[in-house]
């Protein structure tokens, strides 16, 4: 297993899809699962062109060997017909590290025979990667914030995003973080974007908290590996 990649895979879909994703999952014997629940951004003329009708959104995410990670994108295309718009996004992330444990149960779910050749355990399907490299940002954000920074992103080229709810934990010391107030109540805003739109829409989103709030935003990025479910968005 060491020797391999693991992937986190994310499945972004409409409220109540989340256990069909999730069986899509257990299908391949892959019981590494998180469900939590999630809110769109998309704005109205976004959710007319696409058909998005439900804000209110089900993550699923999982940790697999990159060998299932291929069979199960494929099943999940399918399965969600992700080929359809305003069905469901689904993306990939390397992992750089595991624990033991995790490390083993992904090691009994493989398949027998052969781990490494995975043509014969996938149907191929093309996915945006092939052409287009992306990035997964995340912003941990003020309840309340996201419609502007929202609005800015979308300037900055960004299409949509999903809200997902968090709360802040510590000591009353650590209120005060590299000069930003904290408060109990945080959403985490993640957004797909082109790698070549990844600069602008971070500095979009800082430059927007910071005439909303007078203060630094918090926000990151991840190379993401394959993506699919965003054929209409792509400008």
């Amino acid at each position: 297993m060491s020797n391999r990649k693991i992937n986190w895979i994310t499945v972004i879909v409409d409220r109540g899809k989340g256990e069909k994703a999730a069986s899509v999952f257990k299908e391949h014997h892959q019981e590494l699962l998180l469900i939590t629940r999630g809110h769109g951004t998309a704005s109205s003329a976004i959710k007319d062109c696409l058909g998005l009708d439900e804000p209110e959104k089900d993550l699923v995410i999982g940790i697999v060997d990159e060998t299932a990670a291929k069979r199960i994108l494929s099943a999940l295309h399918e399965t969600l017909e992700l080929g359809k718009p305003g069905y469901g996004i689904v993306f990939t992330i390397s992992l750089t590290g595991i624990s033991a444990a995790a490390s083993r149960i992904l090691e009994a779910a493989l398949p027998e025979g052969d781990p490494l050749t995975v043509t014969d355990y996938y149907k191929e399907v093309r996915l945006m990667s092939d052409t287009i490299r992306y990035e997964l940002i995340a912003a941990v954000i003020n309840t309340g914030l996201s419609a502007p920074i929202m609005d800015a992103a979308r300037n900055a080229g960004c299409k949509g995003g999903t809200l997902v709810k968090a709360r802040e934990v510590g000591t009353v010391d650590s209120k005060k973080l590299f000069g930003l107030t904290l408060s109990n109540e945080k959403e985490i805003l993640l957004i797909l974007v082109p790698h070549t739109d990844k600069q602008e829409v971070l500095k979009s989103i800082c430059e927007t908290v910071m005439k909303e709030t007078g203060e630094h935003a918090i926000a990151f990025s991840l190379p993401v590996d394959e993506v699919a479910g965003l054929s209409t968005l792509v400008k």
